[in-house]
């Protein structure tokens, strides 16, 4: 399932997809073209089927548009890799997932 939210940079397509190990990944588009990946994959992290690691390496500046398209929630939790930490959110439970 695909679908998109506004942002500063313009409307964003958002295509969840797997990691190998099964987690969530959502990559997102603009225009067609591959815009930044949404997720991080820390793999020894436990997390609910439809949370996920904010990769705010590349989408930091998209934090406050996440939140207010309304699809998103930050639950609060981090988790640390490396000198990172991580926030994790969650995909909210209207839209479907048919990927999970």
């Amino acid at each position: 399932m695909d679908f998109g939210f506004k942002t500063k940079f313009g409307w964003l397509d958002a295509k969840f997809l797997k990691y190998p190990n099964g987690r969530l990944a959502i990559q997102l588009i603009q225009g067609g073209f591959p815009w930044a990946r949404l997720t991080t994959n820390l793999p020894d992290v436990d997390l609910e089927p439809r949370e996920f690691h904010f990769n705010k390496s590349d989408c930091w500046e998209i934090y406050k548009d996440l939140i207010d398209c309304g699809h998103f929630e930050d639950t609060g939790k981090k988790d640390e890799s490396g000198f990172n930490t991580y926030p994790v959110m969650r995909v909210k439970n209207h839209i479907p997932l048919e990927v999970i």
